[in-house]
């Protein structure tokens, strides 16, 4: 078990690393200048800012250079902001995105699981038809496609819910509810499938023989074992909720990092950026890490075939 977790670890290193560096690299890729204001610059204005700032130097210097100040837990300062520290502004907000998406994801897997095990026991019915209809659309179609429709109908027109803002509790139904669409859609389809394979089992058959009641069955034996392969459809869904909220945020006017995120790249603030994406990149892969974790501990199987010991 110690190897598979090194072996994990290590591979999780190495994305990171691999993540960093591409994206440093497509920072020099965009149009423009940092600074605001740059057409009213003057040639030696903007070389005197490039050169203080240390842009001015070949890339793999100021590569090596963000990499030391990476370990030595430096993320730079924001040029948006007057050099004060991206991780300033990533503490204020990052709790308002992991908030939105903590919360999508406890609505969106108990409506899933919810679904789920209602078309697995009414299989091949109108119910399971139409819960893998919705299935289906909310997978395909964008979350940001739904917050859109969800604004204009209960924000704009009904006018129950703001349409913006995140103080009031109120101002969290709308934006959780178009994120929640996404993992309710796909946790349903696939406890779906997982209830429809249990319930066909000996054991469930051999239940129902006995004369115990549909209920208990579920419950006791069907769900439960259902739910054990959910762990690695959860993980990456949690990781794509939270990094995938940026457009939510945006449209909701939610103070979250994701907002920032655009702001930053509309801007060119480079460090912004460059932290932003590390955020991003550092959760889903953690995540992704916890989720083979676990589940090389509910399958032994997982780890001998990864080279384990």
């Amino acid at each position: 078990m110690a190897y598979y977790i090194l072996k994990r670890i290590g591979y999780m290193l190495l994305t990171f690393f691999i993540v960093i560096t591409l994206t440093f690299l497509s920072m020099k890729l965009l149009p423009g200048t940092p600074f605001k204001q740059q057409n009213r610059l003057t040639p030696e204005q903007l070389n005197q800012l490039m050169h203080y700032y240390g842009l001015d130097q070949p890339v793999p210097v100021q590569y090596v250079r963000y990499l030391w100040n990476f370990i030595h837990g430096d993320l730079g300062g924001s040029f948006q902001y007057g050099m004060q520290p991206v991780t300033d502004f990533l503490w204020q907000r990052f709790p308002v995105s992991l908030q939105l998406g903590i919360e999508a994801m406890i609505v969106g897997t108990i409506f899933g699981i919810l679904f789920g095990v209602i078309a697995g026991m009414y299989r091949s019915t109108t119910l399971d038809w139409g819960t893998m209809a919705f299935s289906v659309v909310g997978f395909s179609i964008p979350s940001f496609i739904f917050a859109a429709i969800l604004q204009y109908v209960f924000g704009v027109q009904l006018r129950l819910f703001p349409v913006a803002g995140w103080n009031d509790p109120w101002n969290h139904v709308l934006p959780v509810i178009s994120l929640a669409i996404g993992v309710t859609a796909e946790v349903a389809r696939f406890m779906r499938t997982e209830m429809v394979e249990v319930l066909s089992q000996d054991y469930i058959v051999t239940a129902e023989a006995k004369g115990l009641a549909s209920s208990a069955i579920v419950m006791k034996h069907g769900i439960r074992n259902a739910l054990i392969p959910i762990v690695t459809v959860l993980g990456p869904l949690t990781a794509a909720v939270v990094t995938g909220s940026l457009v939510i945020e945006n449209i909701f006017t939610i103070p979250g990092i994701g907002t920032q995120f655009v702001e930053s790249v509309v801007t060119n603030d480079y460090p912004m950026i460059m932290a932003t994406t590390e955020v991003y990149a550092g959760l889903y892969i953690v995540t992704i890490f916890i989720v083979d974790i676990l589940y090389g501990v509910i399958d032994p199987r997982i780890r001998v075939s990864g080279g384990g010991k």
